[in-house]
């Protein structure tokens, strides 16, 4: 009885390995990997809102200039938009980079493993290095799918990219770490499943080790509203 017992002990020490062993391997590789950017992310564009007009009449002074647009800023915590080219860091700095979320899809996949029915969500991650140094990025794990909005309403949650997803749908998953030399840009396929809706936020994690007290920035589904284009 006590050899079934360790036996038994034994299988359920190597199951709990297996289960929580990846998770181990990831933070170790993150805690080695990747280039903590540590200044603000910030993007820029021109109002949208029009300048006002006036009209001259005859024998009056012509009105002085109108100033040009308002430039609009976004920075975190507010939310970034499709498209936005967000720079952390500048020309000068050492590390910096330059972030663009060019496109976000949803397909059918599979159900869960408890019959859910969930969706494959894939994104691209434009990277440009704006830096003097390498930047070196780990994207499948520093980026992922934070809120899904379904038909029961918004479910919040943290979906990482995985290599199972991208094959779903034809599509291979960068899920290594890379360095980005100073002046070069790479775009990184993403895949993550999710429940059945339409992808809304994403978020990156701007310190690879992903501590809880780390800088972040989050991009929305959608177009800038705020932008002329």
């Amino acid at each position: 009885m006590d050899d079934l017992k360790q036996i038994q002990r034994r299988i359920l020490l190597r199951s709990i390995y297996v289960l929580v062993s990846p998770i181990f391997m990831m933070l170790a590789v993150l805690a080695c990997a990747g280039t903590f950017l540590t200044d603000t992310p910030i993007y820029t564009c021109p109002t949208a809102m029009p300048l006002a007009t006036s009209t001259t009449l005859a024998g009056t002074a012509t009105p002085t200039a109108q100033p040009p647009a308002t430039p609009y800023i976004i920075m975190p915590p507010a939310d970034f938009y499709l498209g936005d080219a967000v720079e952390v860091g500048t020309s000068l700095s050492e590390h910096g980079a330059r972030f663009r979320l060019l496109s976000v899809a949803g397909y059918p996949a599979s159900p869960s493993d408890n019959g859910e029915p969930r969706h494959a969500y894939y994104w691209q991650l434009e990277v440009s290095n704006i830096g003097t140094a390498e930047y070196e990025i780990f994207p499948s794990a520093q980026m992922v799918l934070t809120t899904v909005s379904t038909a029961s309403g918004e479910l919040v949650g943290s979906w990482y990219a995985q290599r199972e997803a991208g094959l779903e749908i034809g599509v291979t998953v960068d899920n290594n770490a890379y360095v980005i030399g100073s002046g070069e840009t790479r775009v990184f396929n993403l895949v993550a499943f999710a429940p059945a809706g339409q992808a809304k936020r994403l978020t990156f994690y701007l310190d690879p080790s992903l501590s809880e007290s780390n800088a972040v920035m989050t991009w929305l589904n959608q177009s800038n509203p705020y932008c002329v284009s």
